[in-house]
C-alpha cells in the first residue's frame, strides 16, 4: 500500500505512495446499513425522470444517527462515502472528467429513501504568479468542474447526475512581512528551490504555532509551511516545519509529499473501468437541496437557512452565538428547564496527532502527553481551534427532523470549521488544494424526547501521506506499530440539569452507583455511565459511556479553560492557551458535588480502523445525552 521512502540530506523526507486497486472491500458491509425513512446552479430541471423517481428525490431528507441501528452511522460515513463515490465514477461522462484532475475534493451525506448524495470536485491544472517580494500570488483553478451524483444504496446505481461546466476560478494569497520572513527560510533550503524548479508554486503560511507543536518543540515554538507545487500533470507539496520560539525563525525539517491525499477522487477514477454507456441526461439532475452542504462550485461554502439567534423547536429552546476566538457558542433549555448554560463557545478542541507510538492501553493523557506536559509523545499535533477568524465559517445550516417511524422530531444545528476559509470562503481547498488544513463538521442533534446527540465529523486528508512512515528512524523503517494519525474531538459542557447552581454527580461502574467527592477523569466501558442531577428537583442528565469515550469532570472556574462566565478565551491569553494541552491537565482535587460543573468529553476517531484513511473516507464520533424527569 505504501510505495517509496527514500530520504534526502537535511533530514528531508520524500513520500510517494502507490495505489491500490480493489477500494470496494467493504462495500458489501456498507451495504447492510439503512436509513428508512441553493448558491450555485447550472440547469437544475429533472429532465427524463419518472415521476416515481422524481418523488423519490425530492422526498428524500438528510438522516440522523437515530436512523441506523448502533453504529451503522459512523459505517455509513465510512464505507458508503467511498462506494458512492466509486458508482459516480463508474459513470463514463464522469470518469472521464475526473481521471484528468490533479487536485480533487469529496463531499458526502446520506439521505432517506436509501439515497447517498455525493459530490466531487476538481480541475486539471493550477497556475500562479507572485513572489516574496511583492508578498502575495494570484492563482488560478482551471477548468474546475463540479458533478453531483445521487446513489441507491441498495442496487449501487446512480438515480441522478449533473455535471457543471468548466470555469476558471481564482483567488490571492497576501503575506504580511513576518510570514514572507518564514516563507523565505524554507524556500532558501537548496533542495526546496531544486524541487519548485519550473512548476507552478505558492506559499501557504498559517500562523498556526499557538496550537502547534512538534519536533520536540511546545506549542508557540514551532509553526508550519507549505508550497503547494503544481508540475505537468500532477500536484505535490514541500512541508516545512519552523521553529517561531525566537524572532528569527530557524528551519527545522521539511518533506517532499507527491500526493495530497492517499486515495483521491482521480486516482480512484483511473483504477476504475467505467461502464458503457453513460446516464447523464437520461436520469435527472441533482436539485441544489439535495446536495452536500459542503460542496460549492465557485469555492466558496453553501450556506442554508440558519435560525434566529433565539428559537424553539421539538420541545427545545436554544441560544446560539457566532464563534469569536472558539466554535458556536450554544446554551439549551428542555420543557422550559435548563440542560446546560454554554458549551463549545470557549472551549472545543480538536487534537490531532501524528506519528503516535503504539497505545498500549493508555488513555489520552498518557498516550498523547506522558510527561502531563504539552510536549507531544509523536510527531507533530494541532489542537484545532473553531473560530471564524482561524478557522471559519462556523454555522452552516439547521436541518429539521420531522417525526418518522423510527425517532421523534428533532433537528440538527450544524457548524463546519476549516483552516483559512474565513467567512464564506474556502475556494482553494474545494478546488482540491486540501493538503494540511483541517476540515471538521461539528453537529448538535436535539430531538423531543429529550435525546441530544453531539456529533463530530473529519474529513481528510490532513498530513496522512506525510505520516505513513515513522519519523527520526531508519530508512527501512515501516512504522507498523506507529499509530499514524489519531483524532480526538474535545468539547466541553456546563451541565445545568434543571438547575444552575450546583448539581449531584454519580457515576455508574457497570456494578453500582457512587458519588465521587472530587474532580476525575475517567475512561468510558460497557455499561458504565454518568449521571448529573438537580439536588433540589426531578431532572437528569445521563450520558452512557460505551462508545469508546473518555470524560473530565471538573469545578467551574474561570481561570480554566471551558465555558465559564468569566473566563480567559482561548487565544485572547496567550498564556493559558500555550499552558493548555489535555482537560485532564485540570484535575487538581476540588470537590464537584453541589458545584457547578463542567463535562468535557473526548470523542476518539481513530484511522487505524477503517479502510481509507483519506480522501474517499470521513471519520465520525458522536455521544448520545438522555435528559429524564424534565
Amino acid at each position: 500500500m505504501q510505495g517509496n521512502n527514500n530520504r534526502h540530506s537535511s533530514g528531508i523526507r520524500r513520500r510517494a505512495f502507490t495505489k491500490i486497486g480493489g477500494l470496494s472491500a467493504f462495500g458489501a458491509l456498507a451495504g447492510c446499513t439503512t436509513a428508512r425513512g441553493q448558491d450555485e446552479s447550472s440547469n437544475d430541471s429533472n429532465k427524463n425522470s419518472s415521476s416515481d423517481t422524481s418523488t423519490r428525490i425530492t422526498s428524500a431528507k438528510r438522516v440522523s444517527p437515530r436512523d441506523f441501528h448502533e453504529e451503522n452511522y459512523e459505517i455509513t460515513h465510512t464505507y458508503r462515502r467511498n462506494e458512492a463515490l466509486r458508482v459516480l465514477l463508474q459513470d463514463p461522462k464522469a470518469n472521464k472528467i475526473a481521471r484528468n484532475w490533479i487536485g480533487s475534493f469529496e463531499a458526502y451525506a446520506p439521505l432517506t429513501n436509501t439515497l447517498g448524495t455525493i459530490s466531487v470536485q476538481g480541475c486539471p491544472d493550477y497556475t500562479a504568479n507572485g513572489s516574496f517580494d511583492k508578498g502575495s500570488w494570484d492563482i488560478t483553478a482551471k477548468n474546475r468542474q463540479t458533478i453531483y451524483g445521487l446513489v441507491d444504496r441498495r442496487h449501487n446505481e446512480l438515480v441522478a447526475l449533473q455535471i457543471t461546466d468548466p470555469m476558471d476560478i481564482q483567488w490571492k494569497e497576501e503575506y504580511e512581512k513576518k510570514n514572507i520572513r518564514r516563507g523565505r527560510v524554507l524556500y532558501d533550503q537548496p533542495e526546496v528551490k531544486e524541487y519548485l524548479k519550473g512548476k507552478d508554486w505558492w506559499p501557504s503560511i498559517k500562523v498556526g504555532e499557538s496550537i502547534t507543536a512538534g519536533e520536540g518543540l511546545r506549542h508557540g515554538n514551532v509553526t508550519i509551511v507549505l508550497f503547494p507545487a503544481v508540475g505537468k500533470d500532477s500536484m505535490g507539496i514541500v512541508s516545512g516545519f519552523l521553529d517561531v520560539s525566537e524572532d528569527k525563525p530557524k528551519f527545522v525539517d521539511m518533506y517532499f509529499v507527491d500526493d495530497f491525499v492517499r486515495y483521491s477522487t482521480q486516482d480512484l477514477a483511473r483504477e476504475i473501468k467505467p461502464n458503457n454507456k453513460s446516464v447523464l441526461g437520461k436520469v435527472p439532475d441533482v436539485p441544489k437541496t439535495k446536495r452536500p452542504i459542503k460542496t460549492a462550485n465557485k469555492g466558496y461554502h453553501r450556506f442554508e437557512t440558519l435560525p434566529d439567534k433565539n428559537f424553539t423547536d421539538a420541545g427545545w429552546k436554544i441560544h446560539w452565538e457566532p464563534p469569536e476566538t472558539m466554535g458556536v457558542k450554544l446554551e439549551g433549555q428542555f420543557r422550559g428547564q435548563p440542560v446546560f448554560s454554554a458549551m463549545n463557545g470557549m472551549a472545543p478542541t480538536t487534537f490531532t496527532g501524528y506519528d503516535l507510538p503504539p497505545r498500549k492501553g493508555r488513555n489520552t493523557l498518557n498516550w498523547f502527553f506522558p510527561e502531563h506536559k504539552p510536549k507531544f509523545n509523536g510527531h507533530h499535533i494541532f489542537w484545532d481551534i473553531h473560530s471564524i477568524s482561524f478557522g471559519g465559517p462556523g454555522a452552516l445550516a439547521k436541518v429539521d427532523y420531522p417525526k418518522r417511524r423510527d425517532h421523534p422530531k428533532g433537528f440538527q444545528f450544524r457548524t463546519h470549521y476549516h483552516t483559512g476559509a474565513q467567512g464564506r470562503s474556502s475556494i482553494d481547498f474545494h478546488s482540491g488544494v486540501r493538503f494540511g488544513p483541517y476540515n471538521y463538521n461539528i453537529s448538535y442533534e436535539f430531538f423531543e424526547d429529550g435525546r441530544f446527540i453531539p456529533i463530530w465529523r473529519r474529513h481528510g486528508p490532513g498530513y496522512v501521506t506525510e505520516s505513513l512512515y515513522g519519523y527520526g528512524q531508519p530508512e527501512d523503517y515501516k512504522g507498523e506499530e506507529n499509530v499514524v494519525q489519531q483524532y480526538i474531538s474535545a468539547q466541553a459542557f456546563d451541565v445545568t440539569p434543571g438547575t444552575r447552581d450546583g448539581v449531584e454527580v454519580q457515576y455508574f461502574d457497570g456494578d453500582s452507583w457512587s458519588k465521587p467527592a472530587k474532580e476525575f477523569y475517567k475512561e468510558g466501558e460497557p455499561g458504565t455511565k454518568l449521571r448529573f442531577t438537580n439536588p433540589n428537583g426531578s431532572q437528569t442528565i445521563d450520558l452512557p459511556m460505551d462508545r469508546g469515550m473518555e470524560a473530565v469532570v471538573l469545578k467551574r472556574k474561570s481561570d480554566e479553560i471551558g465555558p465559564a462566565k468569566s473566563q480567559a478565551m482561548r487565544a485572547d491569553d496567550l498564556d493559558v492557551e500555550l499552558d493548555y494541552y489535555h482537560p485532564a491537565q485540570y484535575v487538581d482535587g476540588d470537590q464537584i458535588q453541589n458545584e457547578r460543573v463542567i463535562l468535557w468529553l473526548l470523542l476518539e476517531a481513530s484511522m487505524d480502523e477503517v479502510p481509507h484513511p483519506a480522501g474517499a473516507t470521513a471519520y465520525a464520533a458522536l455521544a448520545e445525552l438522555q435528559l429524564k424527569g424534565y
